[in-house]
């Protein structure tokens, strides 16, 4: 050790020096990036900041800085991109599901190629059989439902301008004089008919949206051709190179943290599957339920129904919501309105409680361990932010944030701070 080669320590003057120089070199790249600011797209600024980073992997913090801007542009890209996106998000779920039977077929020495062609053959099959079978009838219903509906509008009107004419006479007892809903008698349903029927393209094209996730026509058309040609295609070729993709995943991932990160991810791939797979037989038991008790209790388009309620039970929660609307149109084409809605009322607590009790506890919430409540949430936060992208990602979204939860919690637990400076139970008063 000569004392030509060693340096002089910094003292707090060097420091001084070294947070001004920081500080100039930060009001600098600020002015620049204000002044080509038109170009700085949130995606430039993202591959900059990697470029920056770049060399000071694997230093502490790195990681996290890192992980926490590919979080961001990921949100950003789905607020902006969502729509576009959807058909190769679904695709990927899709694949993600059917992955595991084309594994048990290549177990059995079957190319790869032709597992997912004995796998897709018969399911396009299965749905056209479904398609041949029930869309006839359903389109049927819809036809019937839809020459009916003139007659509902009107008995409606006749319904809703009774019930103003009562209230508008309404009295509260003990306050002579009081009419409380004496301005009711001023509301004109013709005038909102009117307005409605007016601006019904906007409304129209604002619904479309809304669904789709899309806020924009040309998105919006670019989305349904997404999801009837590109989905299933796409759904092919990534079943095809599902195993490379998930390989070439994997080795990305740094060699110290490997194994932590594929048992974590090993834990998600658990849970989530097993919700889907639990969601998917759950709303299909809900549609069966919903069917059969309407069909039993005489509601008219029982069918219909059936089918809403099955299918948006794929998103939790949503099968009921769906099906309210319909239920209380088709109760409104029926001789008793009130008949109707009763037994329909009936029907849909019966099913609501199955599946709150058996369906949803037993085969979906039980296999994962997310609340009702957390789902909920997450779907309302992922659809308000994303639209249907958003009700895609929600679940899984929850499922990560889950286990992330649990192992800061068990982190927490096992720290200095939890038990202690001297890793025992603090002592109590005597």
């Amino acid at each position: 050790m000569g004392n030509g080669t060693e340096r002089p320590a910094q003292g707090p003057r060097g420091d001084e020096w070294r947070l001004i120089y920081a500080a100039i070199v930060l009001a600098v790249a600020a002015l620049l990036a204000w002044t080509v600011k038109p170009v700085l797209t949130p995606l430039l600024l993202y591959l900059l900041l990697l470029a920056l980073l770049g060399p000071y992997a694997g230093r502490r913090g790195h990681s996290l800085v890192v992980v926490g801007a590919t979080v961001l542009i990921g949100f950003w890209l789905l607020e902006t991109l969502g729509g576009l996106l959807a058909p190769f998000i679904l695709s990927l779920a899709l694949a993600y599901i059917l992955d595991p039977v084309v594994d048990v077929l290549e177990r059995y020495r079957i190319n790869r190629a032709l597992a997912i062609g004995l796998l897709a053959i018969p399911m396009l099959g299965v749905l056209v059989l479904i398609g041949a079978v029930t869309i006839p009838a359903l389109a049927d219903q819809v036809a019937s439902l839809s020459r009916a509906l003139p007659d509902a509008l009107d008995r409606l009107e006749q319904w809703f301008s009774g019930v103003r004419t009562w209230l508008a006479g309404l009295r509260v007892p003990f306050l002579p004089g009081y009419e409380p809903f004496r301005d009711f008698a001023l509301f004109d349903p013709d005038r909102i008919a009117a307005f409605v029927q007016e601006r019904q393209a906007a409304i129209l094209e604002g619904g479309l949206g809304a669904v789709l996730g899309v806020g924009r026509g040309v998105g919006a058309a670019l989305a349904v051709l997404g999801y009837v040609v590109l989905t299933p295609i796409l759904v092919v070729y990534l079943l095809r190179d599902f195993d490379g993709i998930k390989r070439r995943a994997v080795e990305l991932i740094p060699l110290d943290r490997r194994d932590r990160w594929l048992a974590f991810g090993a834990e998600y791939d658990r849970l989530l599957s097993r919700f889907l797979r639990g969601q998917v037989l759950a709303a299909t038991i809900v549609g069966l339920l919903t069917w059969i008790g309407l069909w039993i209790a005489g509601f008219p388009y029982s069918g219909l129904v059936g089918a809403i309620a099955g299918v948006f039970n794929l998103v939790p929660y949503l099968g009921l919501v769906a099906s309210i609307l319909p239920v209380i149109v088709i109760a409104l084409l029926s001789g008793s309105v009130l008949g109707s809605l009763v037994r329909a009322g009936i029907v849909f607590l019966i099913v609501q409680v199955i599946d709150g009790s058996v369906t949803g506890p037993r085969i979906v919430g039980g296999s994962v361990g997310l609340h009702p409540v957390w789902v909920m949430l997450a779907l309302a936060v992922g659809s308000f932010f994303f639209g249907f992208v958003g009700l895609l990602l929600a679940v899984p979204a929850a499922v990560l944030i889950k286990l992330l939860l649990r192992e800061a919690l068990a982190r927490y637990r096992g720290s200095e701070a939890f038990q202690g400076a001297g890793g025992g139970a603090a002592a109590g008063p005597d």
